[in-house]
């Protein structure tokens, strides 16, 4: 039996290294006068990359809460970033998308959080980068199938 050494386990470093991105990811929004957080971020960049979505499609590829997202949307509706219209397919749901505001935010913030990301990943070769995003996507396709098999 392999004895657990958590500093040094997959689930504790991928952990650690989404909170200290996230955390600067959110400080350089907020230098810039962008007030937006980690979580309000993923809803803008995914509704820009795959158009209006409802609430539910948005929790699943988020993969968050439901309160989560939720709150997220309520704030950036707020702000007048999102929008809500009903779908005319079914009333009881509210499909979401960006308003024109939040198209021009996401250019900026697309920027601020290449700038992140590049100086997140300095110091790593560019194959072994490519490596370990292969190896990370694996290990989130093995989760989600974990996931969806513990939810059935």
């Amino acid at each position: 039996m392999r004895n657990f050494n958590q500093p040094e386990s997959l689930g504790h470093l991928s952990g650690l290294s989404s909170r200290l991105f996230n955390r600067l990811l959110t400080s350089r929004f907020r230098q810039a006068g962008i007030e937006l957080t980690a979580e309000q971020w993923g809803v803008l960049l995914t509704l820009r990359t795959q158009g209006t979505l409802s609430q539910r499609e948005l929790t699943e590829l988020l993969y968050l809460e439901k309160s989560s997202v939720s709150r997220s949307i309520q704030g950036l509706v707020q702000r007048a970033w999102l929008r809500q219209i009903t779908d005319p397919q079914d009333s009881r749901k509210k499909l979401i998308s960006l308003t024109e505001k939040a198209i021009l935010i996401v250019e900026q913030c697309s920027v601020i959080a290449q700038s992140v990301l590049d100086d997140a990943q300095q110091g790593i070769e560019p194959d072994s980068l490519s490596q370990t995003r292969q190896q990370l996507s694996q290990v989130v396709a093995n989760l989600r199938r974990l996931n969806q098999l513990g939810e059935s």
